[in-house]
């Protein structure tokens, strides 16, 4: 028993929960401070760390979250960037338009990936490769996956770790390489919309 007669237990618990409220305010605070560039941002975003987010087309679905810890998360250009629902961006992740990127519900990309719609300069003479690249609902960019202008993910598909992206992506495929290839075909049980799992 603590000195006003309440259990230790509840006194534990009520300060676990307003640890909890309060890191969650900062979260929230956070994501309205460093969103605010954007055209849109959907209900409850939450930021942990602080990523550069400065693309000045940007548009964000529901519950969007953004990680930068050991490495500086980035979200820029001047092209439309389009988030959708449920994302999730990793620490160290950069996505960079000039062009357009568009980004589907449900996505979930890890660390230090690499997502950019133009290849910034041209090889021998030819001139600069802009494209736009598109990732379906559901997938799953692994961790230092690049993925290449022009670049469309299909719906539940799962990058490998480490894939160089050059080429589409089919609905429900496993990729991996370089360049990525088919691995396989992925196969869900019913009523599963993402390549992604987290209990």
């Amino acid at each position: 028993m603590t000195e006003d007669g309440k259990p230790l237990g509840l006194v534990r618990r009520k300060t676990l929960e307003a640890q909890w409220w309060w890191a969650y305010g900062k979260q929230r605070a956070s994501a309205d401070w460093r969103l605010r560039g954007a055209k849109s941002v959907g209900a409850q975003p939450t930021i942990l760390g602080r990523p550069k987010v400065d693309a000045t087309d940007l548009w964000i679905g529901d519950h969007f979250k953004i990680w930068s810890g050991h490495r500086l998360t980035l979200v820029t250009g001047w092209g439309r960037i389009t988030i959708g629902d449920r994302v999730f961006i990793n620490s160290g992740v950069v996505v960079m338009s000039v062009l357009e990127v568009t980004i589907g519900n449900d996505v979930a990309i890890a660390n230090e990936a690499y997502i950019m719609d133009s290849d910034s300069h041209g090889v021998e003479g030819r001139p600069v490769k802009n494209a736009p690249v598109r990732i379906g609902d559901g997938s799953w960019i692994g961790a230092r996956a690049i993925i290449l202008p022009g670049v469309t993910i299909g719906k539940r598909c799962l990058v490998a770790a480490g894939a160089v992206v050059s080429r589409d992506v089919p609905d429900d495929t496993l990729v991996a390489g370089n360049p990525a290839r088919v691995v396989r075909e992925l196969v869900y049980p019913e009523g599963v919309t993402r390549a992604w799992y987290d209990g």
